[in-house]
């Protein structure tokens, strides 16, 4: 998978991985509510967006980090698009892109 990092930002930090049979994308989301992150995918890229909030309260200090952040990432030619799937538990973002059939890896067996 070729990753592109389009835009970056330290608010929403990611991990990605590779199996036979899909990409996984791992997001780190603390302070953001499931309704404040929007994902979709358009001219090839899968973006993700939304807002971390932090409580304005009386504060001496605070170095939580809040607003807007915006991450793009380029769609891999064999990520079948209509079958990505998003989970959001713990305040973390979970999003599955599976691999169209003809891209798994088939193991070869030698006879």
């Amino acid at each position: 998978m070729v990753v592109s990092f389009l835009t970056q930002n330290s608010m929403a930090p990611v991990e990605i991985k590779e199996a036979d049979s899909h990409y996984q994308i791992t997001m780190e989301i603390p302070g953001s509510a499931r309704d404040d992150i929007k994902i979709w995918s358009e001219s090839g890229l899968l973006i993700i967006t939304g807002e971390k909030k932090v409580p304005t309260s009386s504060r001496l200090w605070s170095e939580r980090i809040a607003g807007r952040f915006s991450r793009s990432f380029q769609i891999p030619d064999e990520a079948a698009i209509d079958k990505i799937e998003a989970g959001y538990k713990d305040r973390v973002l979970t999003i599955e892109i599976p691999k169209i059939e003809q891209f798994k890896q088939k193991t070869i067996e030698i006879k």
